[in-house]
């Protein structure tokens, strides 16, 4: 069946759009279905995008105080990367051909051409096992959880301050293999995990929030 990466990321409000932003970003830096090797002399495309949103991240929190400067140069910024995002989306739906369901880990939300007949689809679950374990490496955690029919890809998100304040969690790393989501570069302290599949129809409802303390 053919999947083609949806481009909806153009109708996103600047606060939206950053976060999918860094979720492509996190999705892709170290993706073992697009390794060096396929990228190729697009390497450099996947390194300006790393630039740009880095660069998105501080003009957006500068332009929260609501000066129009810092707007223009915070919208500017935007446009350039949905730009970068435009031939990204290209250049992974093209090398993708032979295993289009690689694109579930690329961060995008992906579409998919409808059947002539129709199957009944299953709605994602909530993961009812999820797990994270201190590794006994210095800021480094393992979660595990059993996947779920249809997920291809899933997707965690950490918490170090207060787990009721959604504002306060962030988009942590996407794995293709739920049993075995390794977690680095993790600040040191009591931390908050809760995770989620993600399926041709997006993602599913979010685990039972799970704490450890990262040493």
């Amino acid at each position: 069946m053919q999947r083609r990466i949806k481009r909806d990321y153009r109708r996103y409000g600047p606060k939206e759009f950053l976060s999918f932003a860094q979720k492509v970003q996190l999705s892709l830096i170290g993706n073992k279905n697009y390794p060096d090797s396929v990228w190729g002399t697009n390497g450099a495309l996947l390194q300006k995008f790393v630039e740009l949103v880095t660069a998105l991240a501080t003009a957006y929190r500068l332009a929260s105080n609501g000066d129009r400067l810092l707007i223009r140069e915070r919208d500017k910024l935007m446009e350039e990367i949905i730009a970068l995002l435009d031939e990204m989306a290209s250049f992974l739906e093209a090398v993708s051909m032979r295993n289009p369901d690689a694109l579930y880990t690329t961060g995008f939300n992906i579409a998919q051409e409808r059947r002539s007949h129709r199957r009944t689809r299953l709605p994602l679950t909530s993961p009812p096992d999820f797990t994270v374990t201190n590794s006994g490496e210095p800021r480094k955690a393992v979660a595990s959880a059993s996947s779920a029919p249809g997920a291809y890809n899933h997707e965690i998100h950490v918490n170090t301050k207060d787990p009721a304040v959604e504002a306060d969690w962030f988009h942590k790393s996407m794995y293709p293999d739920a049993k075995n989501m390794i977690l680095d570069n993790l600040d040191p302290g009591n931390t908050f995990f809760r995770m989620r599949h993600h399926g041709p129809d997006g993602p599913g409802p979010w685990s039972s929030i799970t704490s450890v303390f990262i040493t």
